[in-house]
């Protein structure tokens, strides 16, 4: 049913809920996981700040996101044929479409937030505008936030 399982994370405990639902999809279906996290400089979203996250920076995050995926992969390992991670620079939908395009992935399983009211109208929502926007089957997962701690990895 499915050969290629793709897991968009962001470092959050609440991301990583979607872990779980793709694990168990993997073992039934032989399937490999994608893990995937973007990583974007804090002002990209805001181009009139006329400000430029500096190379460094840049650097350190994706040298953290990739410590993050190979720590996640690791874990994944012994449970399913086949773990790879990538790490892409970038706003985050355009990352995970690209990503699910050129990998050829079968399934998109993420985590929403929650956000709703006006953190939503700020932020958006990821997972929301991925499913919307793909023409492959996604998986939603809520979590459950009585039992996760919001915080990202550290840098």
């Amino acid at each position: 049913m499915y050969s290629k399982i793709l897991v968009p994370l962001d470092g959050s405990q609440l991301a990583e809920c979607a872990i779980g639902p793709a694990l168990d999809m993997a073992r039934a279906t032989d399937a490999e996981i994608i893990l995937l996290e973007a990583v974007q400089d804090s002002l990209a979203p805001v181009p009139e700040a006329h400000y430029h996250v500096p190379a460094k920076e840049t650097y350190r995050s994706a040298i953290t996101s990739m410590k993050y995926l190979r720590d996640i992969a690791g874990r994944l390992r012994p449970e399913v044929r086949k773990v790879r991670w990538h790490v892409e620079e970038g706003d985050p939908i355009d990352a995970i479409l690209s990503t699910a395009h050129r990998q050829d992935v079968d399934v998109i399983v993420i985590s929403t937030h929650g956000r709703t009211g006006v953190s939503w109208l700020v932020k958006g929502s990821i997972a929301e505008k991925v499913a919307m926007t793909t023409h492959r089957p996604v998986m939603l997962v809520k979590p459950d936030r009585s039992n996760v701690n919001a915080g990202r990895h550290a840098a």
